[in-house]
């Protein structure tokens, strides 16, 4: 497999991609036997860190064109929204005529790519704070073989060969399934551990 840094590579939906340290090797995992075992508790920064860098990580990645589409449709459609909603305000119309026109222009630059971090923060916070409830300590249990987590609903069992891609971003390492992610704090992780984790997400990519 081949190790490249993300910033400067189109990443495939299902390619595997795993930061290492530049000049260095992963050492080889301890086996079966020797699981990596931790707890963790999220935190509501690190919760939404992960969201932004994702996000930011994916708009690094949408191709040219679309990126483009995704600014210009918005800005047009809100400008052509507010420029309405004020002419409708200087012709005397009623209330109900005009906040329609001002709903539609302030929704559509709501979109807009640089609004981002603001609907993370609105709408993960939330969501964090309703699975922090659920789930206040998560037990993992990693080994070259499988992915478990184990909560007070229940446990949470993958493979390493469901795992279409392992990003590595500055607070955690997020695990990229078909459907959903999951989010592996570094603080979690000490730097041996951090090398056989590499080494997992590497051998099972490589099988």
């Amino acid at each position: 497999m081949q190790i490249v840094r993300q910033q400067r590579k189109t990443v495939a939906a299902t390619e595997l991609t795993v930061g290492m340290p530049d000049g260095r090797r992963a050492i080889g995992p301890a086996g079966p036997d020797a699981p990596l075992r931790f707890s963790v508790a999220y935190t509501l920064r690190e919760y939404l860190g992960v969201v932004r860098d994702h996000v930011a990580f994916l708009a690094r990645h949408t191709p040219p064109a679309a990126r483009r589409r995704a600014v210009r449709w918005p800005l047009g459609l809100g400008a052509a929204g507010l420029a309405l909603a004020a002419l409708l305000h200087w012709s005397a119309a009623p209330p109900w005529a005009v906040l329609p026109a001002l709903a539609c222009g302030g929704l559509a630059l709501a979109s807009l790519p640089a609004t981002a971090p603001f609907w993370v923060v609105v709408l993960c916070t939330p969501l964090f704070a309703f699975k922090r409830r659920r789930m206040p300590v998560c037990d993992f249990r990693i080994d070259g073989e499988t992915i478990e987590r184990s909560t007070r609903r229940g446990v949470f069992k993958r493979s390493w060969s469901e795992v279409r891609a392992v990003r590595r971003y500055p607070c955690c390492y997020l695990l990229v399934f078909a459907r959903g992610a999951m989010p592996i704090p570094l603080r979690c992780l000490d730097a041996g551990q951090q090398e056989r984790f590499r080494a997992y997400a590497l051998a099972r990519s490589g099988a």
